[in-house]
């Protein structure tokens, strides 16, 4: 285990310490993988120690790590407690989330290509769940996406039910939703089988190398957040804005991300709805290639497919929140 937290798990990559039915053409799914191994710079700062590693039964170890950092003042700051299984196969030692396990009594149902996973507290909803499959269908069909075909949709009853049956006992800030479109895998913590936010993810989860900030708005624009539409969104952003008496630049929001939760999102959403509305599904598609993580100049990538100068982003999302406003006022 300590060998493969070693060997760059945030990278997008194979590792054979995992069994080939969670390695794929892309990576290996590691439930971490969003969590702690965000990136080199996240692993240094909070490094893993190992709390623990118990025999559960024969050839099957249970292992928690601890991943913990240090204030400026030396005090201990833990972020996250996870557990896996490391398993001995008869040749070698493999490693194995624990999420089968953990949900292997959960309610199943299968409609269109999506199978719902459901925690003992949740009640289902045959409509809610069909309603989940005909926005994927209509976003495949409009967007001209590959069809969801196997797809396994996890139902929680809270954010902590969400993060146990991840492996995660603690961790510090636990999402609403989390989807792993490598695996086709969506798990919501809001009890429902419509989380359209996190569907939205899997629709698109082929444009994996596309940046963060054009992928959350995308799926804010399509899915909205947090059980908010894109449209009350930018209400609640332009509203805040006003109040604030200056509005964020889109450097300062790219430069803040999630601590700038609203507006990443919604700057994000703002940009994906007009480039649409400029260049319909085919041009969308193609900004989603352009605009990758790895590119240090995704303001000039915006400003191409947006038609408009750089200098003049800015004033097109200002203009756009203030439209959002004058509309709600009406």
């Amino acid at each position: 285990w300590m060998t493969y937290v070693q060997s760059s798990p945030d990278s997008l990559q194979e590792h054979a310490l995992w069994p080939e039915k969670d390695r794929n053409e892309r990576f290996s799914f590691d439930p971490a993988r969003a969590w702690v191994f965000q990136s080199k710079e996240f692993m240094k700062m909070y490094p893993g120690l190992i709390i623990s590693a118990d025999e559960i039964e024969q050839g099957t170890i249970l292992i928690k790590t601890l991943f913990q950092g240090m204030d400026s003042s030396g005090l201990s700051i833990p972020i996250g407690l996870y557990k896996v299984k490391a398993k001995y196969s008869g040749e070698k030692w493999i490693l194995e989330h624990v999420l089968e396990s953990m949900t292997s009594d959960w309610t199943k149902r299968t409609i269109g290509g999506i199978t719902f996973v459901m925690s003992p507290k949740h009640r289902y909803s045959s409509g809610t769940a069909r309603k989940a499959v005909r926005f994927c269908d209509s976003l495949t069909a409009l967007f001209d996406l590959h069809d969801i075909e196997d797809a396994r949709y996890y139902v929680a009853n809270s954010k902590e039910e969400m993060a146990s049956i991840l492996g995660f006992d603690f961790f510090v800030s636990i999402p609403q939703g989390l989807t792993y479109p490598e695996k086709d895998m969506v798990f919501t913590a809001m009890d429902t089988e419509f989380h359209s936010h996190e569907l939205s993810h899997l629709i698109f989860g082929s444009f994996s190398k596309t940046h963060t900030f054009i992928v959350e708005g995308l799926s804010t624009w399509l899915g909205g957040s947090l059980g908010q539409s894109f449209e009350t969104l930018s209400k609640l952003l332009a509203k805040e804005y006003i109040g604030r008496g200056q509005s964020l630049s889109f450097d300062d929001v790219l430069k803040a991300g999630q601590r700038e939760s609203l507006a990443y999102y919604t700057f994000g959403a703002i940009v994906c709805k007009q480039v649409f509305h400029l260049s319909g599904g085919t041009g969308l598609k193609l900004f989603l290639d352009e605009a990758r993580i790895e590119s240090r100049d995704l303001k000039s990538v915006i400003a191409k497919h947006l038609a408009i100068q750089e200098h003049e982003i800015d004033a097109f999302i200002k203009t756009s929140l203030l439209d959002s406003h004058m509309y709600n006022s009406d």
